[in-house]
């Protein structure tokens, strides 16, 4: 069944692009993005759960996401170069990683090398099957004010493609044995002090009962 739309060609792309807009701006405020970001509040491990089979290693998902989120080069590779953006949220930098997977996935590239991850990451030639291809690379379009939607929808990607995944959010830290221990031992002294109160009290009658006043007899007079 042929399926016949009503509205022109431009006018479509152009709402369908800014629902991705609308959506990518959703998403960003849900992963909690700021500016200077902690590399160690537990979203890195989430890019690295989320990146390591990818780049290789968690090894490596480690060292390139410390970079993306301080804004300082670490380590080599594509790490060794500072993104141009700066520092970048645990959202942003996820972003820079998906675009950047998508970029390489275009050219046939599953699992890349450092040369070609830093061609996707930071611009630079990349070697491909019909010949040297130069790439703007993602985090210098970023600098220059290009929208993530428009960067995604260049590589292919969809909005279910740049949703982060439930498996990797961070796990809470349980909590320490000594910790529970104390716990358990504040509880047991208060209700031991609170059945000590409750027997002191409940053993001795506390009121007196008022004595009545004594009679004297009358003295008898003499005649």
């Amino acid at each position: 069944m042929t399926r016949i739309s009503l509205l022109p060609a431009r006018l479509c792309a152009g709402s369908r692009r800014w629902l991705l807009a609308s959506l990518l701006g959703t998403l960003m405020a849900c992963a909690g993005v700021s500016a200077l970001a902690n590399t160690d509040d537990g979203f890195t491990e989430r890019l690295v759960t989320e990146f390591a089979p990818w780049l290789g290693s968690p090894q490596e998902a480690e060292i390139l996401a410390q970079s993306l989120r301080s804004g300082q080069p670490v380590g080599n590779g594509a790490a060794s170069v500072a993104p141009a953006t700066g520092a970048l949220g645990y959202g942003e930098a996820r972003l820079a990683l998906k675009l950047a997977q998508g970029t390489l996935a275009q050219e046939g590239i599953g699992r890349p090398s450092a040369a070609q991850l830093q061609a996707a990451l930071h611009g630079g030639t990349l070697d491909t099957a019909n010949g040297p291809k130069q790439l703007p690379g993602v985090l210098p379009q970023r600098a220059q004010g290009q929208s993530w939607g428009v960067m995604a929808q260049s590589v292919g990607l969809s909005v279910e493609d740049l949703i982060p995944p439930k498996s990797a959010a961070p796990k809470k830290a349980p909590a320490s044995k000594a910790g529970k221990a104390k716990k358990k031992s504040g509880k047991a002294s208060a209700a031991k002090s609170g059945r000590k109160a409750a027997a002191k009290t409940g053993g001795k009658k506390t009121t007196k009962t008022a004595t009545a006043p004594r009679k004297t007899a009358p003295k008898k007079t003499s005649k």
